[in-house]
C-alpha cells in the first residue's frame, strides 16, 4: 500500500524498520553500521551500502523540495541513480523500491511507484577518495590525467536531451543567485571577505559583459554538469569513479562540458598544486582533441567552482583550514573573470 501522508515520522519508520532487521525482499537482517548526510540515511552491510533518500515536507523548498512526496521526487531519484551509475559503474549496482507493511519493510525490483527507494552501491576504501589524497599528499599524476580523461568520455558519453530553451546565461545567474544564499549561511569569518572582495558582483558584471554570448549557449550546445568536487572522486584500482553527481538544484544539472573540469581543478589547485591540476586539464583536452579551453567561459566556471568550495567547506566546522586555503586565492578571481 503506498501511504499518502509523507512526513518524517514515514522517515522514522522506514529507517527504524532496516535497522532493527525487520525488512524482507531484496534485502535482509540488520545493518553493521548507519550513518547520515544532509539528504540520506546510508545502511552498511559489510562490503555494500543502501542509501535512502529522506522526504521533505515543503515540495516548494528551494533544495530540499525535490525530495518531496511528488512525481518529481521519482524522477529526481531516477535521474539520480542513471547519473551516478554512468558515471561510476563499479560503485551503483542496482536501484529497489521500498514500500512499509505493519511493523516493517519490503525491498523489491524497483517499480517507479514507490516514494521510498534503497540505492546499492559498493562500500568505498576512504583512503583513495580524492580530497583525502590532496590533505595527505598523495598525489599520482598518471591517476591525474585519467581523472581528466574519464571527465571529459564521462560527460561526453551521457545521453542527455537538454531543453532547446535552456540556456547558459539563465543557468549560471541562477547558481549566483543560490551561491548568494549559500555565502550569507557561512560564519562571518568565511562570509566577510567574500563580501569585501564583492565576489557576487564580480560574477554578475562577468555575466553582464557576456550576456550576448552566454545566452546562445543552449540546448545542445550544453552538456551536462555534475558535483564532482574532490570528495565525490574515488579511486578504484587506479581509475576514477565519481558519485553523488546530481545536485537537488536543477540550475546544476546543465552547461558547459568544461564547468566539470574547473570543479575539480579548483580543488587541486587549492589543496596540492597547479601544475597537478594541470595534468587533470591535459587529460581532458586530449579526450577532446582541444589545445585550449575558452578564456572568459572558463574563468567563470574557475571562479564560481572556487567560491562554491568556500560556501561547502565554510559550512563544516572540521572543516576551518580547508576553507581558510581556499579564501586565500579569492584575489585571483579577478584574474580570471
Amino acid at each position: 500500500m503506498i501511504t499518502l501522508d509523507w512526513t518524517e515520522q514515514y522517515d522514522r519508520l522506514v529507517y527504524d524498520a532496516i535497522i532493527s532487521g525487520k525488512v524482507t525482499g531484496q534485502l535482509q537482517g540488520r545493518p553493521n553500521q548507519t550513518t547520515e548526510s544532509g539528504l540520506a540515511q546510508l545502511f552498511f552491510y559489510g562490503d555494500v551500502v543502501y542509501k535512502l533518500y529522506k522526504t521533505h515536507a515543503d515540495k516548494n523548498h528551494f533544495i530540499k523540495g525535490v525530495l518531496a512526496p511528488t512525481k518529481r521526487r521519482t524522477a529526481f531519484l531516477e535521474r539520480d541513480f542513471s547519473l551516478n551509475q554512468h558515471f561510476s559503474r563499479e560503485v551503483h549496482q542496482a536501484l529497489y523500491s521500498v514500500y512499509l507493511e505493519g511493523d516493517g519493510v519490503v525491498v523489491g525490483p524497483y517499480d517507479g511507484r514507490s516514494i521510498y527507494s534503497l540505492s546499492k552501491m559498493t562500500c568505498l576504501d576512504f583512503a583513495t577518495n580524492l580530497h583525502q589524497r590532496l590533505l595527505s599528499g598523495d598525489i599520482d599524476e598518471q591517476e591525474l590525467e585519467l581523472l581528466g580523461y574519464e571527465i571529459a568520455q564521462s560527460v561526453d558519453t551521457y545521453t542527455t536531451q537538454v531543453p532547446s530553451e535552456v540556456n547558459w546565461y539563465d543557468l549560471a545567474s541562477q547558481r549566483v543567485d543560490f551561491l548568494s544564499q549559500f555565502i550569507d549561511w557561512l560564519p562571518t569569518e568565511f562570509a566577510a571577505p567574500l563580501q569585501k572582495a564583492s565576489v557576487i558582483g564580480a560574477l554578475q558584471n562577468h555575466l553582464e559583459t557576456h550576456k550576448a554570448e552566454y545566452r546562445q549557449l543552449k540546448g545542445d550546445a550544453l552538456s551536462v554538469n555534475i558535483d564532482n568536487h574532490d570528495e565525490n572522486i574515488f579511486f578504484i584500482a587506479g581509475k576514477p569513479q565519481t558519485i553523488d553527481v546530481l545536485p537537488p538544484m536543477s540550475c546544476w544539472w546543465y552547461g558547459p562540458a568544461h564547468a566539470n573540469l574547473s570543479n575539480v581543478m579548483v580543488n587541486i589547485e587549492t589543496l596540492h598544486s597547479t601544475e597537478a591540476a594541470q595534468r587533470v586539464q591535459a587529460g581532458y583536452c586530449n579526450y577532446f582533441k582541444i589545445d585550449t579551453l575558452p578564456t572568459h567561459s572558463f574563468g567563470f566556471t574557475h571562479a564560481f567552482a572556487q567560491l562554491i568550495s568556500i560556501a561547502h567547506f565554510g559550512s563544516v566546522p572540521e572543516k576551518r583550514e580547508v576553507t581558510l586555503r581556499y579564501l586565500q586565492r579569492v584575489p585571483e578571481i579577478a584574474h580570471w573573470l
